[in-house]
């Protein structure tokens, strides 16, 4: 008896199979799983801008990790659902709760799966059209200077011989409770009445196997009903290149904004930002040179010619923006990051920079990287700090000089260990803003990390 249920049973199964193969997925799984130390006087697990204020500030030691579980169930080469999760937290944070970033005390058991992404991925049929719908990343084509975020969007491209062109929409907020409404007049509980939409337009094209040029034009608008003197529109127009004439890649792009605010005083934005790369193969490995600007304005309040990059107004305006190309670890945003993501300049802004960086291979598992970078600020202002006696202006412009390292071993081909440190050299745009009109202590940061892939 048993043997005829298990026979019954088998054909059944194979029948289902047979008659729906249209129901059959290829499941696709990545992800990654990066943990690392941290000795440092200046980054302490927090997230956003931190000044050197201290003269003698304690040094700090904390272990991160960070998973990234990534599933995509595809029905065919024109079909699939792209999922991606991440959990974060610190060594001994928190446990039994309910909280992102958390979850490494004893105990552990806490709900803290953040959702990156889910988003549909597909192909028209008979057109080179691809659209992607959901939240999903949002990246600009000037190194992620403008947006390089999730957001909820849907994108359209299309490829078109040796070029292609993006259309695309994003709701980065919806009943806004941070910027666009005030406290007196909130519509934060309607949705659409207080919105923040980004309009995408990008185009690339191959001119020919060396040279690669292309245009962008973003708008981003605000649109507080209820309180108008919140509501802006800021266009942001672009245009970027690569030619290769080797041993050298030249890259770069410039940017302009316009717009206007809805404030009385109808506030013209006018500002803009440029970048510069090379590239070349030098010796054993890989030399870059690289500048950057990002107009600033001599008022430290939002003003007409101060460049404006995407930020998040729902999490008080941390950056949803970056520039990794800088390879920074204390001056930017560093691309290894995770919940400890401090930085001098956070949001790109007011500055003018130039990094110099080498990357060389050791040997087929050793490999090692430095970097220097020289940063100062466009306009001598008080975004990124007062003296003690509350005068806006600086003895210099010059914010200081990064230099950090790097040296790393392939364990296997997806596991890599590596430990890093930087330093920064102070400059006198810090003097005297400590306290009692000290000036602050250089920070510095060590970490020795392990990154998987798969």
């Amino acid at each position: 008896m048993k043997k005829k249920v298990l026979a019954v049973a088998a054909a059944g199964a194979l029948t289902v199979a047979t008659a729906v193969p249209a129901l059959a997925l290829e499941n696709e799984f990545h992800g990654m799983f990066r943990v690392f130390g941290t000795v440092s006087n200046y980054a302490d697990g927090g997230s956003g801008t931190a000044l050197p204020k201290e003269t003698d500030p304690q040094t700090k030691s904390f272990v991160e990790q960070r998973a990234r579980l990534m599933y995509i169930a595809k029905a065919n080469d024109d079909l699939k659902l792209v999922t991606h999760f991440e959990i974060d937290s610190r060594w001994g944070d928190n446990s039994y709760t309910t909280s992102r970033n958390v979850g490494g005390a004893i105990g552990a058991d806490t709900t803290n799966l953040e959702t990156k992404n889910v988003y549909l991925d597909f192909n028209i049929p008979s057109t080179p059209l691809n659209v992607k719908v959901g939240i999903q990343p949002v990246a600009d084509s000037f190194k992620g200077i403008f947006i390089n975020a999730d957001a909820a969007a849907i994108l359209a491209t299309a490829k078109l011989g040796n070029g292609s062109i993006m259309a695309g929409f994003s709701r980065l907020d919806d009943a806004d409770t941070f910027t666009l409404a005030s406290a007196a007049n909130r519509s934060a509980s309607t949705p659409g009445k207080a919105t923040r939409d980004l309009y995408l337009l990008d185009g690339k094209y191959g001119i020919s196997k060396d040279l690669k040029v292309g245009a962008a034009y973003y708008v981003l608008t605000a649109d507080q009903k209820d309180d108008p003197q919140y509501s802006y529109t800021l266009h942001t127009i672009g245009v970027n290149g690569e030619y290769k004439f080797d041993p050298v890649t030249v890259d770069g792009f410039v940017l302009y904004q316009l717009g206007r605010t809805s404030t009385a005083s109808k506030v013209d934005f006018g500002g803009w930002a440029a970048n510069l790369t090379a590239k070349a193969k030098v010796g054993p490995g890989t030399l870059k040179a690289t500048f950057l600007y990002a107009s600033g304005e001599q008022n430290p309040n939002p003003d007409d010619s101060s460049y404006v990059p995407v930020t998040n107004e729902t999490s008080k305006g941390n950056a949803e923006h970056s520039f990794n190309e800088a390879d920074m670890m204390i001056m930017f945003r560093n691309k290894w990051n995770v919940s400890g993501d401090r930085a001098i300049l956070y949001n790109i802004r007011n500055v003018i920079g130039g990094f110099v960086g080498y990357n060389a291979p050791i040997t087929s598992k050793l490999f090692a990287n430095a970097n220097v970078g020289f940063v100062a600020a466009d306009k001598n202002n008080d975004n990124f700090g007062t003296t003690t006696a509350g005068d806006a202006k600086h003895d210099s412009q010059y914010l200081g000089t990064e230099l950090n390292a790097e040296v790393g071993y392939k364990v296997y081909d997806n596991l890599t260990a590596s430990l890093q440190g930087a330093y920064v050299m102070l400059g006198d745009y810090f003097k005297r803003t400590a306290a009692n009109g000290q000036d602050p202590r250089d920070p510095y940061l060590t970490r020795i990390m392990l990154n998987y892939a798969f």
